[in-house]
This record gives structure tokens, C-alpha cells and sequence, in this order.
């Protein structure tokens, strides 16, 4: 879940844009590559447009699989309480039909020698009458604990059959995002490759445009959190800066951006799912004017990256690949802002 390769240059980093495509002689695309003709020789700022285009589509994507793989924990849980509760069921069905049955075998038994003998055990023909409806009566009720149970039964082993088809189908799902993704990264990587050209000074402004991080001086006059549980999630996150981003990584070593407010908000005491989409229904919204250290940022629509706000206008983020944990400006990012959400008042 990225933060973008600009797609269009912000009023802050106009000069990086400027200075990047001015620097730059030329690249030769390969001719196999999306949108260049044989022998076109593009400048940087046209390869850092399709970067920008597909690291749009790689964020959708990794936020579709994060929300996929959400969705199939869920569901293997679901699908383990059935399976659970459809033997317990058939566990239930098997003791009440086996206790129906040696009911029915003692009435049968007392319509021979044991009836003769109730006959002759009773002190009248009532008593006799009497304890032959008593057997009866009480066939009559097991049966009817034994078709209850049984409905119990099919219930239950129809919810499991329900539960693993739908466990079956977020897999698919999740498949079909992770093939999807493999096929822009590929995409991105040969895009990379040209940018791989650029000598220091120009890969260095490049650097800068897609993820404008701040100085460490800048972090050291941080407001305080408004909560101790706040104030654990804030540190966690920043002492995390500089680990690099991976795809579906919540830590210890690597992250994405969900995996990173995932895991800060953990040591806050605050469980939330590993996707961005999904972060944003927790806790509740407040306006960017409100906003406070420990703060839920959320960008794109539908939502594809989320940070954690730290305070004078800074948020720490896990941004793309290729890219390291780092802290960034709010302000460099507003057109794709969407909103913010707060976990513990």
C-alpha cells in the first residue's frame, strides 16, 4: 500500500520534478514495454509517469490482497467453529439415537416375557396398563430428542459445507489479487530498471519527489500525544523508520503500511486487521484540523495506504516498494487525503 510515484507534481516538489527531467539526456525504452514505440527515447519525467500509474495500481492491489487475506483468516475461522460445532452435533445425535434405541429394544422386550412378567409383578390390570404407556410415552419422547438432535445435526453439517465454500472462495479471490500484483510488479520492475540509469545526483531528486521524508531534527519537536497508549503506538512506528517495505509484512524486520499501523497500535493496546480499508472502520473519525499524535491517516479512493500522524504535520509511513519506513509531510500528499480516524479518545 504506497504512497505514490508522484502522479502529478506537487507545488513542494516542483523544483525536484524540474530538476530531474532537466538533468536527465534520455533513456531507451525497450520496445517491449507499455506505451513506447521502438527506437523512443523518453525522458525521465515520461518514465516516472507510467511508475506513477502503475505504483497507483500496485497500492490498489496489495490493498485488495491485504483486505482478501482479512477476509480468509476470517473465514477459516468460521469455518473451524462449524466444522466444530457439526461434530459436536453428530457427537449429540449418535449418544440420543443410541439411547432411543435401547428404549425401544426394553419396550420390545416387555411385550414378551416382559409384559407377562409386568402382568404378574402388578398388583391390578391398571398398574399393568400404566406401566406399558409409561414405556410408550417415553419411546415417544426420545424419538422426539432424537429427530430434534438430528435437525441439529443437519443444520450443522450444512453451515460447515457453507463455511468452507465460502473459505474456499476468499482464497480464490486472494489468488487471483496476488497474480494480478505479480504481473505489475513485473511492470514496475522494468521501469525501475531505466530509472537504475540516473546518476546520483538525479536518482537523489527522483528520491525525493516520490517520497519527500523530513529531517530528524525536524521529528526531535513533536507534540505530545494526547494518551499513553497513543504516545506507545508513536514511538513504536518511529522507531521503526528506515526498516524497509515488503508486501503483507507487519514486522519485526519489514513492513507495509497496514502491517506498520497494525503493529504500532498493538503496543497501544488496540487490535486492527492488516488492511488499510478495514483500519479505517475502527475507532472513530475525526477532521484534519483535530488531528493528534497516534491518529489513522487514509489516502485514495477506495482507500489503498494508511500512516500514522505524529504530530506537526508529519506522519510515519511504510510507502512502496523499493523504499524504506520513513517520516513524511501530510502537506505533500493532500490531494489524496480521505480522512483519519481515532482509536483511543
Amino acid at each position: 500500500m504506497a504512497i505514490r510515484f508522484a502522479r502529478s507534481v506537487h507545488p513542494l516538489l516542483a523544483v525536484a520534478a524540474i530538476t530531474v527531467a532537466a538533468s536527465a539526456a534520455a533513456l531507451t525504452v525497450e520496445p517491449t514495454l507499455a506505451g513506447a514505440a521502438p527506437h523512443v527515447q523518453p525522458s525521465v519525467t515520461s518514465v516516472q509517469k507510467q511508475l506513477g500509474e502503475l505504483a497507483l495500481k500496485n497500492s490498489e492491489l496489495v490493498e485488495q490482497y491485504d483486505h482478501a487475506q482479512v477476509m480468509v483468516q476470517r473465514r477459516q475461522k468460521q469455518a473451524a467453529a462449524a466444522e466444530l460445532a457439526a461434530q459436536r452435533a453428530e457427537s449429540a445425535y449418535e449418544a440420543a439415537h443410541e439411547r432411543f434405541r435401547m428404549v425401544i429394544q426394553a419396550q420390545y422386550e416387555s411385550g414378551g416375557l416382559g409384559a407377562a412378567a409386568a402382568l404378574l409383578d402388578s398388583s391390578s390390570n391398571s398398574n399393568y396398563v400404566d406401566r406399558l404407556q409409561t414405556l410408550t410415552i417415553a419411546s415417544r419422547r426420545m424419538a422426539e430428542v432424537v429427530q430434534s438432535v438430528g435437525a441439529s445435526r443437519q443444520a450443522a453439517q450444512t453451515a460447515s459445507s457453507a463455511a468452507g465454500k465460502a473459505l474456499a472462495g476468499a482464497r480464490h479471490q486472494r489468488d487471483v489479487v496476488a497474480k494480478a500484483r505479480t504481473n505489475v510488479q513485473a511492470q514496475i520492475k522494468k521501469y525501475q530498471s531505466l530509472l537504475a540509469r540516473l546518476n546520483s545526483a538525479q536518482r537523489y531528486a527522483y528520491q525525493r519527489q516520490i517520497n519527500p521524508t523530513v529531517t530528524s531534527a525536524r521529528v526531535q519537536h513533536l507534540t505530545q500525544a494526547s494518551s499513553a497508549a497513543a504516545a506507545r503506538a508513536v514511538h513504536f512506528a518511529l522507531a521503526q523508520v528506515g526498516k524497509p517495505y515488503v508486501f503483507g509484512a507487519a514486522g519485526p524486520s519489514s513492513y507495509d503500511c497496514s502491517g506498520l499501523t497494525m503493529a504500532a497500535w498493538e503496543r497501544g493496546g488496540v487490535s486492527l486487521p492488516h488492511s488499510a480499508a478495514d483500519q479505517y472502520n475502527y475507532g472513530h473519525h475525526v477532521s484534519r484540523d483535530e488531528l493528534q499524535p497516534g491518529d489513522l491517516i487514509f489516502f485514495y479512493q477506495p482507500i489503498g495506504h494508511v500512516t500514522i500522524y505524529i504530530g506537526d504535520g508529519l506522519m510515519v509511513s511504510a510507502p512502496t516498494e523499493g523504499e524504506n519506513v520513513s517520516v513524511v509531510p501530510l502537506s505533500a500528499f493532500n490531494s489524496d487525503y480521505v480522512g483519519a480516524t481515532r482509536l483511543v479518545s
